[in-house]
């Protein structure tokens, strides 16, 4: 009886170590970790994203899935990609339980593997140290006249052309 109590404890916390490593560990060697959008952020994200109807709109760590979705209810393309396995699950479920299948996906991987050169808004809530391989990585891949939104984090040689609090609104030449 012992022996089978003993178990199913290691079974219970070998799983409970596999979903820290997933959620907190294994993302910050790609990006950062994760951290929802607040609302009153997410508002200045719309208003500094200045989106045209044939726009399409990408969310780089896109966590919960709330930024994409904010902008899928307002009939925009909107794309996030996630490198959480769990993540990525929730934001689907979340997606199709609101029906935005046509406008809202969801990409499990790291945005460093994915070319982002199909999208016109770039938002990104990252963290300090990647800011700058980003900086590169957006000026190689996206198109003249693109903006960029970032949550906290400045971009060190982009053209800030606003910000509004910890909202940066940047565009690439």
């Amino acid at each position: 009886m012992i022996e089978l109590i003993i178990s199913i404890l290691i079974a219970f916390f070998s799983i409970l170590l596999v979903l820290f490593l997933a959620f907190f560990v294994y993302p910050i060697f790609y990006g950062a970790p994760f951290e929802p959008t607040s609302d009153e952020t997410l508002k200045k994200i719309i208003k500094f994203s200045k989106m045209r109807k044939s726009d399409k709109i990408v969310d780089l760590g896109s966590g919960n899935g709330k930024v994409v979705i904010a902008f899928a209810k307002k009939g925009f393309e909107a794309h996030g990609i996630e490198i959480n396995p769990l993540l990525v699950w929730h934001s689907k479920m979340r997606i199709k339980k609101l029906g935005l299948q046509k406008k809202a996906f969801i990409h499990y991987g790291s945005f460093w593997n994915k070319n982002l050169k199909n999208f016109d808004v770039v938002v990104t809530f990252q963290i300090n140290y990647v800011m700058g391989k980003l900086e590169r990585k957006l000026k190689e891949e996206l198109n003249p006249n693109s903006r960029i939104i970032s949550n906290t984090w400045k971009f060190p040689n982009l053209k800030l052309m606003k910000h509004e609090g910890d909202v940066y609104l940047y565009e690439i030449d």
